[in-house]
């Protein structure tokens, strides 16, 4: 799993230099896009989150995440030929997902495929393919294949965006410049060790976030949760106060993101819940700020909006790892997991 989270700068590095020329995205895709449905299973459906806020941000396309298991299993969905729906599957393989593929073709509706793996069911039977060229993951816990999945959803959304003529310079600027931004970003973090010691003697974590900081709430949640086995529940940071917060009144702590491109709403939610519950709790940020948190694990921001979310996504896994660590757990192979696909 170390092993793993370092190769990432590479990966990105290589996926970046194969679609983008002189600033400009290159790949096949369908040209006129109304709506798109991200179908995709644990980790990949958290990169799909993410994939979400890119399509409607920098693209302006209507996006929805579903579940592979749910769609797979329901009688009542009617495909539609203007939606592109982007299937993910880091082995390609994975049961529900397939599932889901062959009932969306069926129906005569187009399918675009990301994957790790270009001899499975899913890359052949794709109308649009892209490999995300990772190498193969041997830990359990998926890293590499994350990173480099969101990645993927990102220059697909510029290509989008390209297609629809809307100005994406300040998406792609520093762009060739983000694996050296993540080694430097990896060696400058503070309190991450601090942070998983903390955490690590926690039976149960709430993970807070809003926006991307939701997706990636959804993956740090799961990436502890795997590793770990500490009880981990990821919720969006407004929704949190409807109820959600009652966990607090147990003996809990709480993780969430703040970044310095974060609303006035989401500082005084946070204020809010520190306040209210004096409840055990870390702040992952790259602005100093008083918090009144326990512990502030602070990084420094990207020189672009991907390269910070790629940076804090490295952060998740490596507290992740840590945790894990600490716990005396066996990262690559945690007890009773492992990759479902077919015949697994």
């Amino acid at each position: 799993m170390e092993a793993e989270i370092y190769s990432q700068g590479q990966i990105i590095e290589d996926l970046i230099k194969k679609y983008v020329v002189n600033y400009c995205v290159l790949m096949d895709i369908p040209i006129a896009i109304k709506r798109i449905s991200i179908i995709a299973a644990g980790s990949s459906y958290n990169a799909g989150v993410f994939g979400k806020c890119f399509f409607e941000q920098i693209a302006s396309v209507e996006t929805s995440v579903n579940y592979a298991s749910e769609v797979a299993s329901s009688s009542f969905l009617n495909f539609d030929k203007d939606t592109l729906y982007v299937l993910i599957s880091q082995s390609g393989e994975s049961i529900d997902t397939v599932f889901a593929m062959n009932k969306i073709k069926e129906s005569g509706a187009k399918v675009l495929c990301i994957t790790n793996n270009l001899e499975s069911t899913m890359y052949k039977n794709a109308d649009f393919r892209f490999d995300i060229n990772a190498g193969r993951e041997k830990a359990i816990a998926a890293t590499k294949t994350y990173s480099a999945t969101v990645v993927m959803l990102w220059l697909i959304a510029l290509k989008i965006a390209q297609n629809k003529h809307i100005e994406i310079s300040e998406e792609t600027k520093n762009i060739y410049a983000m694996r050296s931004n993540l080694e430097t970003f990896i060696k400058d973090i503070d309190n991450i060790d601090l942070a998983a010691k903390f955490l690590s003697k926690k039976k149960s974590v709430s993970i807070l976030g809003l926006g991307y900081n939701y997706a990636l709430s959804l993956e740090a949640a799961l990436k502890i949760k795997e590793t770990s086995y500490i009880t981990t529940c990821a919720y969006p940071l407004g929704e949190f106060i409807h109820g959600h917060f009652a966990v607090l009144n147990k003996e809990n702590a709480f993780l969430t993101f703040i970044t310095s491109d974060s609303s006035e709403n989401e500082l005084a939610l946070l204020n809010k819940i520190i306040k209210t519950y004096k409840t055990k709790s870390v702040v992952v940020s790259d602005v100093y700020e008083d918090y009144d948190c326990d512990i502030l694990v602070k990084f420094n921001k990207g020189q672009s909006k991907i390269a910070t979310i790629v940076n804090m996504i490295v952060l998740v896994q490596l507290l992740a790892l840590k945790i894990a660590l600490r716990l005396k757990k066996n990262v690559d192979n945690p007890k009773g997991l492992n990759k479902v696909v077919k015949g697994s």
